[in-house]
């Protein structure tokens, strides 16, 4: 799916910031799971390890066949949705969260089950009816609106018919808003270090199901035989 000459891009120097601070931070990107630290906004660790126990049974209800982990990071949902899946492809645009994503595959016991791809997602050309599951997680809300587009056109080429999403996100509430505007860019820093690197964060309007984050689930609809995939997705 190569990059839309139609959307304006985003600024390559935020880009390039934000590659760098996801690469430093992978050996501890967990933490904000199991730990519940390294967010900017909500201080009660609390809050995130409970939002993160739901998010791993949801992830196992729902993850099946062949999984496209979209901007995987480490990783961290692998171990609760590998039993349940035949084949899995990681994809991220950072070298060091996949290291860490393919030591969590190794450790499992499953990367004959795995692929790795190192990858731009506004460049990568998605093989067509790939994948019978994607999971997105904490992806979307790192796109403008204008992008917004271009994730669900990929999750139209890469799953097939009948196929379903899952999308985790930060949610937008009135807890999150005491400490942030709803489009802005936050500073972020790695545990031991005080460099800030400016992140573009836009949480989503949602009904809670949890204090931090909101879950959707979309299913492909089947095909009939001689139906296009534009008859399906037009606007």
């Amino acid at each position: 799916m190569p990059d839309d000459a139609t959307v304006p891009p985003l600024d390559p120097q935020l880009r390039g910031q934000m590659l760098a601070y996801y690469n430093e931070r992978a050996p501890e990107y967990e933490e904000a799971y199991t730990l519940g630290t390294g967010t900017a906004s909500i201080r009660d660790p609390e809050v995130f390890k409970a939002d993160a126990r739901v998010l791993e049974g949801i992830v196992a209800r729902v993850a099946r066949g062949s999984l496209m982990d979209l901007a995987c990071g480490t990783a961290y949902w692998l171990r609760h949705y590998a039993a349940n899946c035949s084949r899995i492809t990681l994809f991220d645009q950072s070298e060091r969260m996949l290291a860490e994503a393919r030591a969590k595959a190794s450790g499992l016991g499953i990367l004959d089950r795995c692929d790795f791809v190192h990858g731009d997602f506004f460049a990568h050309n998605f093989a067509t009816d790939s994948h019978a599951t994607a999971l997105v997680g904490f992806f979307l809300s790192h796109l403008t609106y204008a992008r917004e587009r271009m994730l669900f056109d990929a999750l139209r080429t890469l799953l097939q018919s009948g196929g379903r999403f899952l999308i985790l996100d930060s949610a937008w509430s009135p807890e999150r808003a005491k400490f942030n505007s709803k489009v802005e860019r936050q500073p972020r820093q790695l545990t031991d270090e005080p460099h800030h690197s400016p992140i573009l964060v836009q949480p989503l309007n949602s009904t809670l199901l949890m204090r931090t984050t909101i879950v959707l689930v979309g299913l492909v609809p089947s095909r009939r035989q001689g139906e296009s995939r534009s008859d399906l997705y037009s606007d």
